[in-house]
């Protein structure tokens, strides 16, 4: 946390959730005051450190993704090992790989998906309680509906635990969750019915999220993960036979995570980014097959759909029209992995802990070397803290520190702004408050309401910095037809090589 919190800074995604934090910190109200397309749990929970110090608290949730990857990976450990009787000296060991695996290199910031699995487990945690007082499961209930409130997805995780509930007959737990969540999603809608939010949350909500983004990242990415996998498929399962026919248990464990390091190494010696779906293939795959034993498993011992559920959770992070992979919840990935080579005994050589703890971490060094949309990290060595208190620690490379000074003068020429499209920490960083209240301006984030955010625009007179986005993978002209709006219509004040400044006519 303390050696990779405090390098790279992408201008988009890094802030998309933490800029409207911000709004919100400063009095907006999500769906009425500003259109945001997710349930806006999320900002909501990272405006919290706010409270504690506006000067730190983007380094306080940077801090925090790591945080609660681990805690969501050890309490999914311990679920697992208690319901499964597993040996229990093991589940730190178990919730450490599977929390490094989650992280690979992903950038650590505020997101919903991290969200969503953070809130979901502890939820769970609280209802498989071994003391099944009523309590425990309203709590549980009340944690999976913060969870469920974080991004869609996690929509089909609370009647997946009223299932498991079901399934294993404790017909009063499920009675009492189904009640629990039906009365806080009551409490949920009368606030935002009280607020006048309640239409535009139903409207914002579904505007981008469709059947077909269902399909196509709940579903046919994983078909094509093992498509396009299909021959090293069949020879890792022949190597996986051959290992457990001919290898200790002990030692086929340890070659199948050798397996696994191997691909990571192989993708960041390549220098090529996680996030397209050749490079996560991997994960996708280990969790059809984990899914398929675990429900092999679960028909002759009931116990096992534990891990159903906890896979189920997986599909859910899955699910996005953005980072579609399964890998940020990948610890019943490699709880499959141990159960299917060491067996319930888990008896593994005091060595091997150790030995594999130190390859992943020796993994996870070298993918931190290329952060998300970031030069190399021996390049980050500017201190952002230097133009902005907000970015303390903050390196980043010279390129991006002369935009972010850029932005630090015009900021301070100008009063009464607004940056488009997509600048999504720049109130926050310059201690302003936007004035239209949402800074991530891409069509689909509006939901069908540009007409009204031009009118706003044209309504509070403001200065527009537009970045000089044209040879950027997300070129505006394409994507943001506000900016294109701008462009058009208003008049061109100024030009720098980052930011132009147009007014109205």
């Amino acid at each position: 946390m303390i050696a990779y919190g405090p390098y790279g800074i992408d201008e988009g995604d890094m802030g998309s959730i933490f800029g409207i934090s911000w709004s919100m910190y400063n009095g907006y109200f999500p769906h009425r005051d500003f259109v945001y397309i997710k349930p806006a749990f999320s900002p909501y929970f990272h405006s919290l450190p706010l409270y504690i110090s506006e000067t730190y608290a983007y380094l306080i949730n940077r801090y925090l993704y790591f945080a609660q990857v681990f805690t969501y990976s050890y309490l999914a450990s311990a679920i697992a090992f208690k319901l499964l009787n597993l040996p229990k000296k093991y589940i730190f060991f178990i919730a450490t790989i599977g929390a490094l695996v989650s992280i690979h290199n992903y950038p650590p910031m505020p997101w919903n998906t991290v969200d969503g699995l953070f809130f979901s487990i502890i939820g769970l945690f609280f209802v498989t309680k071994t003391t099944k007082k009523w309590w425990w499961i309203v709590l549980g209930a009340f944690f999976l509906f913060l969870g469920a409130l974080c991004k869609q997805p996690f929509y089909f995780f609370p009647p997946l635990v009223a299932l498991f509930l079901l399934f294993g007959k404790d017909l009063k737990a499920f009675i009492i969750l189904s009640i629990s969540g039906l009365l806080f999603a009551g409490v949920f809608i009368l606030l935002f019915w009280w607020q006048d939010a309640l239409n535009p949350f139903i409207e914002q909500m579904f505007s981008f999220t469709s059947g077909s983004s269902l399909l196509n990242t709940g579903v046919k990415s994983y078909y094509l993960g093992i498509k396009f996998h299909v021959l090293y498929i069949v020879i890792t399962i022949i190597g996986i036979w051959l290992a457990k026919k001919y290898l200790s248990r002990n030692l086929a464990f340890l070659l199948i995570h050798v397996l696994i390091v191997t691909i990571f190494v192989w993708l960041y010696y390549k220098n090529e980014s996680l996030y397209k779906p050749l490079k996560y293939g991997i994960i996708h795959i280990l969790w059809a097959f984990g899914v398929l034993y675990s429900i092999v498993k679960s028909i002759k011992q009931p116990k096992y759909t534990i891990l159903v559920v906890l896979f189920g959770l997986s599909w859910c992070a899955s699910i996005s029209n953005g980072y579609n992979t399964p890998i940020d919840f990948s610890t019943p990935s490699i709880l499959f992995i141990s159960i299917l080579t060491l067996g319930e005994t888990f008896t593994i050589k005091k060595w091997t802990p150790p030995l594999l703890i130190g390859i992943y971490l020796g993994t996870f060094y070298l993918g931190y070397q290329y952060p998300f949309n970031e030069e190399n990290r021996n390049q980050l060595n500017h201190n952002l803290g230097n133009l902005y208190p907000h970015l303390q620690t903050i390196h980043t490379s010279k390129e991006r520190y002369d935009k972010f000074e850029e932005l630090k003068v015009l900021s301070n020429r100008y009063d009464n702004f607004t940056i488009l499209p997509s600048m999504t920490l720049g109130h926050y960083i310059t201690n302003t408050v936007n004035p239209i209240g949402v800074d991530w301006v891409f069509n689909h984030h509006l939901a069908d309401e540009l007409e009204n955010y031009k009118q706003m625009l044209s309504d509070k007179n403001l200065t527009i910095f537009i970045e000089n986005f044209e040879d950027h993978k997300d070129n505006y002209q394409e994507t943001s037809l506000l900016t294109v709006f701008v462009v058009d219509n208003w008049v061109l004040k100024e030009k720098h090589k980052h930011f132009r400044v147009y007014q109205q006519r």
